[in-house]
């Protein structure tokens, strides 16, 4: 018997080690292979910033820092590669985020196949294929809540504080990475203080220590903090989109609109509706405290997905590692309906995956007849920086789309660290805050005259069919202006302007 169990055990932890390695092959693949998302560039630029200046204190950033931080020595690690270095890293948090879900599940009493099947189905959601081929600021949140889960429901059979403690040291590093997920670990303590009273300081503890660090970064710097974490994201979006003729789109009609058709891609909306049919349908049954934190972390996921404006596909990301265990969870129940209704069941995810597997699978096979999108960036970017260095002889240089100069080698004006969303609604900021918080606004462009880049990388902001404004077009008339020389991106897309030579 023990030798059977021992034997059990192995294979268990050998088929757990070989899901994991090729969930990161996967994702590590599609990271290579999805080109440039376009909110990317204020992730990249903040970690690259963050490796050699403070956070807020030397440049603007929109965010919560912990992402930048943790990234930044990347930077250091793979000069001239930190593109393709930054999706890897994602990819690799995706596979731990799963991993850390199955773990979860079982913790909670599921079996290895419902788990298994559960985690897979959230894997195949596009938020989930999305969130982990690109650089943003939702995998790791989404890490680090899974493990909060996990802590929670090990503390829960244990009783002991220390996992209280983690699971909100835990929550609480999620908040610090990204604010949507301050529903979840809300959700959690709400559980915690109606059954679990005596353990809910530990768990509140646990948060305060991991949101510390965000509170110390705005000690540091409280006005762009306040800023760029709470202000800009309350106001710069609407201005966007009203000025673009689209504030429509930021009603809250469309917002749950785009909600359902995020969740309609991939398994996340049937395993929803199933999750609250099958609640509704056993709700005179005795409600373990498993199901009940699911239940609750569902409700507070849901509403983290429903904050931020504009809603997006990567806000969904909040919800999938509760419904992942609520799903196990379900999935253990359907074993005891007819076969018939869990064949349906499981028929309807698999169908329903497909639209969620479609934009990564494309990707991926377009990468197999062009090439990787992220490495051929790197190295246009590494071509942009020998062009300005041969030309000038010097490597200062300014673009509102810094994604594409972090492998150059170039030194970026932080004042551009946001990227282009600051930018682009400087009618709303004041001259004196702009420079006060290290921003840059057209009405301060000229600034650059104290001590003039030599270069400007321009032509990917150059508006879409929805926000037709083109915040690129100050910068190009500001380096035509000034004589600037223009040199064709090997792209295709970008524009490199080149200062006059000096010498």
């Amino acid at each position: 018997m023990i030798a059977d169990s021992a034997r059990k055990k192995l294979r268990g932890a050998t088929f757990l080690a070989m899901a994991v390695a090729g969930t990161l092959l996967w994702f590590g693949i599609a990271g290579l292979a999805t080109p440039f998302d376009h909110d990317e560039s204020q992730y990249i630029a903040g970690a690259w910033f963050s490796s050699h200046m403070l956070i807020y204190r030397d440049f603007l950033y929109l965010q919560p820092p912990l992402h930048a931080w943790l990234f930044a020595p990347l930077a250091w690690a793979f000069p001239g590669g930190m593109l393709a270095a930054m999706r890897l890293v994602t990819a690799a948090c995706a596979a731990v985020a799963l991993m850390l879900l199955y773990l979860a599940q079982r913790q909670a009493g599921v079996s290895r196949g419902s788990a298994v099947i559960a985690a897979a189905f959230m894997a195949a959601t596009a938020a989930f294929q999305f969130t982990a081929s690109v650089t943003r600021n939702d995998m790791l949140p989404t890490m680090l809540a899974a493990l909060a889960m996990l802590s929670t429901l090990t503390a829960l059979k244990a009783g002991r504080r220390r996992y209280w403690f983690a699971a909100g040291l835990s929550f609480g590093l999620a908040i610090a990475a990204k604010l949507n997920f301050i529903p979840l670990g809300a959700a959690v303590g709400g559980f915690a203080l109606l059954d679990h009273r005596r353990h809910a300081s530990w768990l509140a503890l646990g948060a305060l220590v991991g949101i510390a660090p965000m509170l110390l970064a705005w000690m540091v710097a409280p006005a762009a903090f306040s800023y760029g974490v709470v202000t800009f994201a309350a106001s710069g979006p609407f201005a966007w989109y009203a000025a673009n003729g689209a504030g429509h789109e930021l009603g809250w009609g469309e917002k749950f609109g785009d909600l359902a058709k995020y969740l309609w891609r991939g398994p996340a909306l049937i395993s929803l509706l199933v999750i609250i049919a099958h609640g509704w349908a056993s709700r005179d049954r005795r409600c373990p405290p498993e199901r009940q934190l699911a239940y609750w972390m569902i409700g507070g996921g849901l509403i983290g997905v429903a904050l931020p404006t504009p809603s997006q596909l990567q806000y969904v990301m909040p919800l999938l590692p509760p419904l992942g265990l609520a799903l196990g969870l379900v999935l253990d129940d359907a074993r005891a309906w007819r076969r018939r209704a869990r064949a349906i069941l499981i028929a309807s995810l698999c169908l329903a995956a497909v639209p969620g597997m479609l934009p990564t699978t494309r990707h991926v096979i377009a990468m197999a007849r062009r090439g990787s999108p992220v490495l051929a960036a790197s190295d246009h970017a590494r071509w942009a920086g020998a062009q300005v260095r041969r030309l000038t002889g010097d490597d200062e240089i300014v673009s509102l789309s810094p994604q594409q100069l972090v492998d150059s080698g170039l030194n970026i004006d932080p004042r551009f660290a946001p990227g282009p969303f600051v930018y682009r609604t400087g009618w709303t900021m004041r001259s004196g805050e702009a420079r006060r918080i290290h921003a840059m606004i057209p009405a301060i462009l000229t600034d650059l005259d104290r001590d003039p880049p030599e270069a400007i990388l321009v032509g990917y902001e150059m508006g879409t069919r929805k926000l037709p404004l083109r915040p690129d077009d100050s910068l190009i008339a500001y380096a035509k202006r000034r004589a600037y020389r223009m040199l064709a991106m090997p792209d295709g897309v970008g524009k490199l302007y080149v200062r006059p030579s000096r010498r």
